[in-house]
């Protein structure tokens, strides 16, 4: 009896868990895909508005500044004419923190949270890409700071990655960290739907192999996601820069549902989390193992 009670708890916290990942996750996807964001892009200053919600956000889960106020500023060196559209010198920042851990090597967490802005009246929310991505790494720190481990966790937001990953190439050639402490640094964009599974990027590498193949083994063992594809390194989001400095992978959902890509349909609303306990489960799982 004591044996099936103590079951029974364990599947209502699971279950519990699922729900609390869920309800926080989407509230902050809701929250910067908002219309009070404007996009997250350089209208209105969108992409500071959302920089500080962010930092804020980061602050009341516990996470330590990396630099002053959790900002690391830097201008764009080009004019962009179509969205994201951008003027040359315009200052945007990066979002930075870390929680300390019981040694000073480092899982570093990354993604963009800055969006394609406005086209005249147009806004373009940016949902799956890339408020999914930022709202699993602000999980990931909130559940860092309750169960505290062995590594130093660290957590980047980026801006101007849509205008061809500018922030997170300042940071590299800005570093405030040491690279050779990198343990692994995860990347996550395009975090909605995930029906059928998940991708890794920078998989192949003679780097990163051995922590997808421990991915690919915890996954067959719980069966947790359909999927765990493999893809080659590509310049197609912020891990890019950081892969001839430390190992570093990007992991996106395959399949739906999510509202749409680069689209205004790309909404709150369109945002499928159904997958989303399981995928977190995943990356904890492997955290743990690492």
């Amino acid at each position: 009896m004591v044996r099936i009670a103590w079951i029974l708890a364990l599947l209502l916290f699971s279950v519990q868990l699922q729900a609390q990942d869920s309800n926080y996750v989407r509230r902050i996807v809701c929250d910067l895909s908002g219309e009070d964001m404007f996009g997250r892009g350089m209208q209105h200053r969108g992409d500071s508005i959302a920089a500080d919600y962010l930092r804020r956000e980061l602050m009341a889960n516990g996470v330590k500044p990396l630099c002053k106020n959790y900002y690391q500023y830097f201008r764009f060196r080009q004019t962009r004419t179509t969205p994201p559209i951008v003027r040359a010198g315009y200052q945007s920042q990066n979002v930075c923190g870390y929680i300390p851990g019981e040694t000073d090597t480092m899982i570093v967490f990354t993604a963009h949270y800055e969006h394609l802005g406005m086209n005249g009246d147009t806004i373009f929310y940016g949902a799956h890409d890339n408020a999914s991505g930022t709202a699993a790494v602000m999980d990931l720190a909130r559940m860092a700071n309750l169960q505290r481990g062995r590594y130093t966790y660290v957590f980047l937001l980026f801006g101007g990655e849509e205008s061809g990953l500018v922030g997170s190439r300042y940071f590299v050639e800005n570093p405030l960290i040491q690279f050779s402490k990198v343990k692994l640094l995860v990347n996550i964009d395009l975090f909605c739907g995930g029906d059928d599974g998940l991708m890794v990027v920078n998989a192949n590498s003679r780097e990163t192999t051995r922590y997808v193949d421990l991915l690919q083994r915890i996954n067959d063992l719980q069966g947790l996601t359909p999927k765990i594809g493999r893809r080659d390194n590509a310049a197609n989001s912020d891990h890019y820069w950081f892969t001839s400095e430390c190992p570093a992978i990007f992991i996106y959902t395959l399949g739906g549902p999510f509202g749409g890509y680069h689209s205004p349909t790309d909404t709150c609303e369109g945002c499928g989390l159904a997958n989303y306990h399981r995928h977190m489960t995943l990356l904890r799982a492997f955290l743990e193992q690492l």
